[in-house]
Protein backbone atom coordinates (compact mmCIF):
# COMPACT_ATOMS: atom_id res chain seq x y z
CA UNK A 1 0.00 0.00 0.00
CA UNK A 2 0.98 3.59 -0.84
CA UNK A 3 1.98 6.13 2.22
CA UNK A 4 -0.81 8.29 0.71
CA UNK A 5 -3.00 5.80 0.91
CA UNK A 6 -2.19 4.69 4.57
CA UNK A 7 -2.46 8.16 5.39
CA UNK A 8 -6.15 8.89 4.36
CA UNK A 9 -7.37 5.67 5.91
CA UNK A 10 -5.90 6.64 8.97
CA UNK A 11 -5.53 10.60 9.55
CA UNK A 12 -3.56 11.45 12.41
CA UNK A 13 -2.51 8.09 14.43
CA UNK A 14 0.69 6.12 14.55
CA UNK A 15 0.49 3.37 12.67
CA UNK A 16 2.67 -0.24 12.86
CA UNK A 17 3.85 -0.96 9.56
CA UNK A 18 6.62 -3.16 7.53
CA UNK A 19 8.47 -1.77 4.72
CA UNK A 20 7.76 -3.47 1.20
CA UNK A 21 9.28 -1.20 -1.58
CA UNK A 22 11.92 1.30 -0.19
CA UNK A 23 15.26 2.79 -1.78
CA UNK A 24 18.63 3.99 -0.26
CA UNK A 25 19.79 7.90 -1.11
CA UNK A 26 22.88 10.15 1.42
CA UNK A 27 22.61 7.58 4.37
CA UNK A 28 18.30 7.73 4.67
CA UNK A 29 15.59 5.54 3.70
CA UNK A 30 12.89 6.67 1.52
CA UNK A 31 10.22 4.12 2.12
CA UNK A 32 7.25 3.69 -0.64
CA UNK A 33 5.22 1.15 -0.29
CA UNK A 34 4.19 -0.60 3.18
CA UNK A 35 2.05 -3.37 4.75
CA UNK A 36 -0.01 -1.99 7.68
CA UNK A 37 -0.10 -4.54 10.77
CA UNK A 38 -2.22 -1.93 12.62
CA UNK A 39 -3.07 1.47 13.52
CA UNK A 40 -2.02 2.10 17.70
CA UNK A 41 -4.21 3.69 20.27
CA UNK A 42 -1.47 6.15 21.12
CA UNK A 43 1.77 7.78 21.33
CA UNK A 44 2.50 5.26 24.89
CA UNK A 45 1.17 2.06 22.90
CA UNK A 46 3.66 3.56 20.03
CA UNK A 47 6.58 3.37 22.36
CA UNK A 48 6.07 -0.11 23.41
CA UNK A 49 5.88 -1.11 20.42
CA UNK A 50 8.61 0.58 18.58
CA UNK A 51 10.81 -1.23 21.41
CA UNK A 52 9.47 -4.40 19.48
CA UNK A 53 10.32 -3.87 16.67
CA UNK A 54 12.37 -6.11 14.40
CA UNK A 55 13.75 -6.69 10.87
CA UNK A 56 11.52 -4.04 8.03
CA UNK A 57 8.73 -3.18 10.95
CA UNK A 58 8.49 0.18 11.96
CA UNK A 59 6.29 2.81 13.37
CA UNK A 60 5.24 6.28 12.20
CA UNK A 61 2.71 8.88 12.37
CA UNK A 62 0.48 9.52 9.27
CA UNK A 63 0.84 13.49 9.86
CA UNK A 64 4.65 12.76 8.17
CA UNK A 65 3.83 13.52 4.10
CA UNK A 66 6.83 10.87 3.45
CA UNK A 67 8.84 8.25 5.17
CA UNK A 68 12.26 9.42 5.03
CA UNK A 69 14.42 7.57 7.96
CA UNK A 70 18.45 7.92 8.60
CA UNK A 71 20.19 5.01 8.54
CA UNK A 72 22.18 4.46 11.76
CA UNK A 73 24.88 2.15 12.39
CA UNK A 74 25.29 0.07 15.56
CA UNK A 75 28.13 0.78 17.39
CA UNK A 76 30.71 -2.00 17.82
CA UNK A 77 30.51 -3.35 21.56
CA UNK A 78 33.92 -4.33 23.45
CA UNK A 79 34.11 -6.67 26.30
CA UNK A 80 35.98 -5.03 29.57
CA UNK A 81 39.60 -5.94 29.58
CA UNK A 82 41.16 -6.28 33.23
Amino acid sequence: MLWSEVRELFPNQFILMEDIKSYVVDGKVHVEEVAVIRPLADGTEATRELRECKDNKFICHTSKPQIVMPIRSKPNLRGFHQ
